[in-house]
This record gives structure tokens, sequence and C-alpha cells, in this order.
């Protein structure tokens, strides 16, 4: 297993003691030895493979960027990842879009999601005590990335960048991290033109968690200036249970070209 530290050397996050499942909410859908299917987002089972880029994972150290209740890192580390899963300190510190308008209930919000999150990471933890998972994780500034963490064969993001006022930032911050490897995956617009639209709608302030759609073209510039090269992009359907359909989403596996500075 390849790392330059060993994962004992950063304080990592101690895991929860979670007794029950009603404590949880899980973001994917799951299935937990004793408990059956859980999970009421996204289904990914079916499509998991491409959902991460049909990428070898065997031997490799990963970071999983905004892991939510775990489902992406427990399948990485089933195909012999060592993962380390990265996540938001609590619910009041996501990026929501400050909508003016008077209609838009913020502080409700923020409530709604320091609730919502706590319930993820118990779900994270129910779930890796099941699966028998060796995964740390540690919760912290997605746009500041800790030295301490590592280098990384991999770095990986799920459904993560259109969530983030600085989608840029955050993909710089984490691939300093990484040594060869970025997989990032989300629905994107079909061109090659490097073009994000900014999804807030103020009148109806829909959505105040999502900022950006980035086109295909778009990403792979990201990933060329911070030193990665697309090797592959993958589209394919993925069922989301909440709109109770398949969405489109491309997967982008970058290899490192040049170092970061």
């Amino acid at each position: 297993m390849s790392s330059d530290v060993k994962d004992t050397a950063f304080p990592f996050v101690e895991p929860e003691g979670v007794a029950s499942v009603e404590e949880c909410s899980f973001y994917h859908v799951m299935d937990l030895p004793g408990i059956g299917t859980v999970g009421d987002q996204w289904d990914l089972r079916k499509t998991i493979e491409e959902y991460l880029g049909r990428f070898d994972f065997d031997g490799k150290r990963v970071l999983d960027v905004g892991s939510a209740s775990g489902f992406l890192t427990f399948e990485m580390e089933k195909r012999g990842a060592c993962v380390v899963s990265f996540d938001i300190v609590e619910g009041a510190e996501w990026n929501l879009v400050p909508y003016a308008n008077p209609g838009f209930d913020r502080e409700e919000l923020v409530e709604r999601l320091r609730q919502h999150i706590s319930r993820i990471k118990k779900a994270y933890w129910f779930a890796h005590r099941l699966l028998g998972s060796r995964a740390r994780a540690c919760y912290g500034d997605i746009y500041d990335f800790p030295a301490g963490l590592g280098v990384f064969d991999v770095v990986n993001f799920g459904m993560v960048l259109p969530h983030l006022r600085d989608p840029f930032l955050a993909l710089e911050s984490a691939s300093r991290l990484s040594r060869e490897w970025a997989i990032v995956t989300h629905q994107s617009m079909e061109t090659k033109d490097p073009l994000m639209r900014f999804i807030p709608d103020p009148e109806t302030c829909s959505d105040p968690l999502t900022w950006w759609e980035i086109s295909e073209g778009c990403m792979a510039r990201m990933l060329e200036v911070v030193g990665f090269e697309v090797v592959s992009k993958r589209r394919a359907r993925h069922y989301c249970v909440v709109r109770k359909h398949h969405e489109t989403c491309t997967t982008f596996v970058a290899r490192r070209v040049h170092p970061p500075r």
C-alpha cells in the first residue's frame, strides 16, 4: 500500500458509537448486514463501476472528498483501496446560496442542515461498523486540506463540486495531496466549451445548496490547470431516488502530468 505517512500520524476523527439505524440518514442506497437496504437519495449500486470510472483501486491510498454516509468510501475499500473519508465539520458550514429574497429562511435551513449532517455522519459510522471498514475520517475545510493527511494516489470527488461556491479552489486544495490521479463525477453540460452556468434563481430561491452546472470542457480545463490530464471520460445514467428517474453524470479520470506548485 503506497503512502508517505502512516494514518495514525494524523488526528483522525474517533468513530461514533451509533446504536440504531433510526439515528441515521443515508445519502446513498446501500445494503447493510443484518439491516437490509437503506438510503433515499441516489442508488448507485448497479452503476457504481461507471460512477467510479472503472478505475483500479487495488493498493491505492484514496482521499474521498465529501464522503457523506460513506457509500463511495466503502465501495472503493471493497476494491482494495485504503481510504480516508473527508467531510464538512457541521451543517452550518455548508456553502448556502445567500438569497436576499425575504421568502428565504436561511436560519431554518441552517438548523435543518445541522441535524441532517449529524445524521449523515451517524450513518457513516453505523455502516462503517457493520461493514467492518478500516477507513479513517477527517472533518474540515474543503478549501484548505491539511497537509498532515499525507500524500494520496487518488483524490475522488463524487457529486461535490457543483455544491460549492468556489469549486476550483476546492479542486486545487485537494488535488495538491494527489501524487497521480483525480476522479471527478457530477452532472455536466455536454460541451467542450469551458463554461459554468450559475444555477441560483433569486425569484424562486430554489435549491440553495447548488451553485453551478459545470461543462465537460470546463472540468477538463480545471483539471489541466492543476496539473492533470483527462485520460478517460464516461457518461452514465445513475438512479436518483428523490426524482425517481435516471440522470446522466460524467466521470473524469485524470492522471497527474505536472507536480503541484
